[in-house]
């Protein structure tokens, strides 16, 4: 079990997050110690980094709550989760290739400013 500040630290935000995510409801009630500090489990830790690799992706709270609902609600969502994963997937290799464009674009601009051209 871990702290708070051990659990941020393993999943590289801040607890201001972990204490964000608990009042959206994204982490359900953790295990206390005996000076009624939370504790968090790998669990926890493996949630919370599945949770920060969606937001990196560009998936809304809304979004996670949804998915987060269907998990707890068992295996029988599991088509709508792979659904759910599937669409954020095409939708971070779509940034990818608009990425690839861009940086694209860059080199072209930067090959004419290494030739002189001022354009």
């Amino acid at each position: 079990m871990f702290t708070i500040g051990q659990t941020a630290e393993k999943v590289g935000i801040n607890i201001g997050a972990i204490r964000f995510y608990e009042r959206k409801g994204l982490l359900d009630t953790v295990e206390r110690d005996s000076n009624n500090n939370c504790l968090y489990s790998d669990y926890d830790i493996n949630w919370l980094l599945f949770i920060r690799c969606l937001r990196e992706t560009g998936m809304s709270l809304e979004e996670i709550q949804r998915y987060y609902e269907l998990v707890k609600e068992g295996v029988g969502t599991l088509p709508e989760r792979t659904e759910l994963v599937q669409a954020q997937r095409a939708k971070l290799l779509a940034d990818i290739e608009e990425k690839k464009r861009q940086m694209i674009r860059l080199e072209e601009k930067l090959e004419r400013y290494y030739r002189g051209e001022n354009y």
